[in-house]
């Protein structure tokens, strides 16, 4: 790379026939693009929507109003329970010119201090782009962020969504880039993978599924002889430090780091000649007291395994906010549907990266309910929408974006905190007098009532069926519910066993705050 460097127009730069050679290229890529943002904007009705990610949680439909002035609607998406923002939203604009306007000048733009990330909504099944235009690139500084990221490489193609992940405090990262053709994805790779960009050298190749790579070995089965040490007291020598753990086998090497006056950095390696040795001595001296300090010792990893690691940890940290709006609880299962059936049924609205019907570990056989996990928040949003209430097999199932235990339990735990319990035990007494109330209750069937009469109905309908299954237990349980959303509220009343288990894990709730109050 020293050839790439000399004699490039600045001291990390490219060289002037690199620079040449990617300009022509992006003349030509930048024709195609506009032939083919043209070409999507020419038909359907989707172009004229935008998906708006990384939002604040503090942002709401006003404020992306205020920054979207030429949008038609604003719509942020949040949790159908606690009602928290999903950290996406939806904006829709009445001409296809004023949405790409939006994504090429408003990309990238603050909102409330966080830059959003802008991409068109796709609705058609059919026209998402199916993976192979995406590429992965790493060796990243810390430094970068998704504009300047976007911008980049942008100049190789049309980027339909990019984005930068940080590790905290690591001083590289990565990050993705999804191009809308195989073309692009291929010319950044040739133009870009092993050059210098960002000050370093990065590396750049396609995008691996999670499903086709190989598995991570499992290094803890590895016969090791390096160890690495820290937390060395400063004053310690490698002389003392090769008496202690040549206590445990004969020690080939041995080195503590030292900065440029010759001070110890409390850190070091040891490397032993057997590998029975070097794991005996870390069974031993990891956590122990020496010098008051307590020593840490492992197996001494290498870089990459040290990168893969931090990458893990990470991954493991962001995973639930990974997987917010995207995982889909299904219930009402039939009996005959299996993971194949489920992923197909709920395929049609987009890329699906797991499908899983939940069974018994004894008997093998369905429990009645699964997930379906999609790429996209839109696309979950959208089998929400189009799935709940439809007939799989033999039953109408329920869909509904997937919550944590904790989540619903601490919903159920506010509600029942906020809730009174009507006098007795008993039933709601009317406001008004209700003359006919429909049997089949809709939302728009209760706009025609008070507020007050609509609690009332709703609560009436719910306490008849709850005083059946908690004839203690159902004033106190249909308050507690009465505060939910009136839109749920309708679907439990009109999904009976969806408003059983509801009722169940409230009744759990319950239960859980009397015997706390009585300790």
């Amino acid at each position: 790379m020293s050839d790439h460097t000399d004699n490039s127009l600045g001291p990390r730069g490219l060289t002037i026939e690199q620079q040449n050679e990617i300009a022509a290229i992006q003349s030509q890529a930048a024709s195609q693009s506009m032939h083919s943002t043209s070409q999507r904007f020419s038909v359907g009705t989707g172009e004229t929507a935008l998906y708006v990610g990384e939002l604040s949680p503090n942002v709401n439909d006003d404020i992306l109003k205020q920054h979207f002035v030429n949008a038609k609607s604003v719509h942020v998406c949040r949790d159908h329970v606690s009602g928290k923002s999903l950290g996406y939203a939806y904006v829709n604009f009445t001409r296809p010119e004023d949405c790409l306007h939006a994504l090429e000048k408003m990309n990238y733009s603050l909102i409330n201090g966080r830059s959003c990330r802008l991409m068109i909504s796709e609705r058609d099944p059919s026209r998402r782009v199916t993976g192979s235009g995406n590429i992965f690139v790493k060796n990243l500084p810390a430094s970068v962020d998704d504009k300047s990221f976007h911008d980049t490489f942008s100049q190789w193609g049309n980027v339909l969504s990019c984005k930068v992940i940080k590790n905290p405090g690591a001083t590289r990262c990565y990050g993705y880039v999804n191009y809308d053709s195989i073309g692009a994805a291929e010319r950044a790779i040739d133009l870009v993978n092993g050059t210098v960009l960002f000050g370093r050298e990065i590396q750049v190749g396609h995008q691996i599924p999670k499903g086709e790579r190989e598995p991570v070995e499992d290094t803890s089965k590895q016969k090791f002889t390096n160890l690495y040490v820290k937390n060395i007291s400063l004053d310690v020598t490698e002389e003392e430090l090769g008496e202690l753990f040549g206590a445990f086998g004969r020690v080939s090497s041995l080195l503590i780091q030292r900065d440029e006056y010759n001070n110890s950095k409390g850190f070091g390696f040891v490397n032993f000649e057997v590998p029975e040795d070097a794991e005996r001595a870390v069974n031993q001296l990891h956590d122990s007291e020496y010098f008051g300090k307590r020593l840490f010792v492992s197996r001494a990893q290498k870089k990459s395994e040290r990168e893969d690691e931090l990458r893990r940890q990470h991954d493991r940290v962001e995973k639930p906010a990974k997987y917010q709006g995207v995982n889909l609880y299904v219930k009402n299962l039939a009996d005959d549907i299996n993971d194949e059936i489920l992923r197909h049924e709920f395929s049609k609205y987009g890329q699906i990266t797991s499908a899983k019907v939940m069974k018994d570990e004894v008997t093998g056989l369905s429990k009645g309910f699964g997930f379906v996990c999609f790429a996209s928040p839109e696309d979950a949003t959208e089998a929400v929408i189009k799935m709940n209430g439809c007939r799989l097999s033999s039953k109408e199932i329920y869909v509904a974006l997937a919550q944590r235990k904790e989540d619903r339990r601490n919903y159920l735990e506010t509600q029942q905190l906020r809730s009174v319990s009507p006098p007795n035990n008993k039933r709601l007494q009317p406001t008004e007098q209700v003359k006919a109330i429909p049997s089949q209750l809709t939302v728009e069937s209760l706009e025609a009532f008070s507020p007050e009469t609509q609690r009332q109905m709703l609560g009436e309908r719910i306490y008849s069926y709850l005083s059946d299954l908690y004839p203690q237990e159902a004033g106190k349980l249909t308050g507690m519910l009465l505060e939910m959303d009136k839109v749920q509220l309708v679907d439990l009343i009109n999904n009976p066993k969806q408003l059983e288990y509801t009722a169940k894990e409230a009744i759990d709730v319950l239960l859980e705050h009397t015997n706390t109050s009585l300790q």
